[in-house]
């Protein structure tokens, strides 16, 4: 049979994916007696007569004759699948949630849906799934998705069967969650969280590590304070002591510190010496006039002789004599001057 003899037909067969289940239309002559040729075996055949009625002949059943008909519908009796994506709203107008639906659809009246002369399923379900689901998902916040998912669908075992006006039996599953926009929205709002989260513990742990350097600054100056205490202390100190006090941290330096410490009294026991000569052989002055400096002389001399020098004699022990033996003391020394005036 042409094409050309139809008025509506779809190239389908039992695997295509159908939005409208009618096959074909095709206007019927007084004795059309084609009707061998028009129809499937599985499709039903809904026949328009000349008042506006529809009569209906489900497989295998089929008419004797149509003088009385106008028309003929071929209608595919199958189970067909749709997955489609709806939008509704949530408490915020600005976000929306996503729903994802699983429709399951069949023609069970013929006549009534060839009557309704609906021709996309899919849209026809997603209208009136919407039109129940709105009302009720918008009192959700879109963070409240599987709530919002829950009440859906336990509210959902009230509702007219989706497709009944039409002549369908249906069934569906759905998935409710944030949309894309409300996804990003809420990812955004979690990153400026996480960053202020993040400035604020840096802000408190650096505190806590400005203090502990802080700390540990006092400590080391106050550790240095004490060795530039000590070290003042041990210099003040001179001579000997100041050298073991070096000698005790560096014991590798003995030699240089020994060394160091000879010259040092060599040093001074020679000025000390040179002073003493000087006044021993100077013949300026009155031997009385000499008694106290060269007493002082004697004195200073006897001091740096009896320290504790490495090496030295510790008879002593450091103490200092008032007066030396008299077998030390120079001509003239330790006598009582001559009172000019009683000479």
């Amino acid at each position: 049979m042409s094409p050309a003899h139809f008025d509506w037909l779809q190239a389908a067969d039992r695997h295509t994916e159908l939005i409208d289940p009618v096959i074909s239309v095709r206007q019927l002559a007084r004795w059309d007696l084609r009707r061998k040729h028009h129809t499937r075996f599985d499709h039903c055949l809904v026949y328009a007569t000349h008042g506006g009625e529809y009569v209906e002949f489900k497989p295998p059943r089929r008419p004797r004759a149509t003088a009385r008909y106008t028309a003929v519908y071929e209608v595919d009796l199958g189970v067909h699948l749709d997955s489609s994506v709806l939008t509704l709203p949530s408490s915020n107008d600005a976000l929306e949630f996503q729903a994802e639906v699983e429709f399951r659809w069949q023609v069970a009246d013929p006549v009534a849906f060839v009557r309704s002369g609906e021709r996309n399923v899919p849209r026809l379900l997603r209208g009136e799934l919407e039109q129940h689901a709105r009302g009720l998902v918008r009192l959700h916040a879109v963070t409240d998705s599987a709530a919002a998912e829950a009440q859906l669908l336990e509210s959902a075992a009230g509702w007219p069967r989706l497709g009944a006006a039409v002549g369908l039996t249906t069934a569906w599953t759905l998935r409710l969650r944030r949309n894309q926009q409300a996804i990003a929205h809420q990812i955004r709002l979690q990153a400026i969280g996480q960053e202020a989260e993040a400035k604020i513990l840096d802000n408190v742990l650096g505190k806590d590590v400005d203090a502990a350097a802080e700390q540990r600054e006092a400590a080391l100056l106050l550790v240095q304070a004490e060795k530039v205490g000590l070290y003042q202390e041990y210099l003040e100190q001179g001579g000997a002591r100041a050298s073991a006090w070096y000698l005790s941290r560096n014991p590798q330096a003995g030699k240089e510190v020994m060394d160091n410490l000879r010259e040092d009294q060599r040093q001074l026991v020679e000025k000390q010496l040179e002073l003493v000569t000087k006044l021993f052989e100077s013949a300026e002055a009155e031997t009385h006039e000499l008694a106290e400096p060269r007493r002082h002389a004697v004195r200073a001399l006897t001091e740096v002789l009896t320290q504790r020098f490495p090496g030295g004699s510790a008879d002593t022990g450091g103490a200092v004599p008032d007066q030396p033996p008299a077998k030390d003391l120079p001509p003239g020394y330790g006598r009582t001057p001559v009172d000019p005036g009683k000479g």
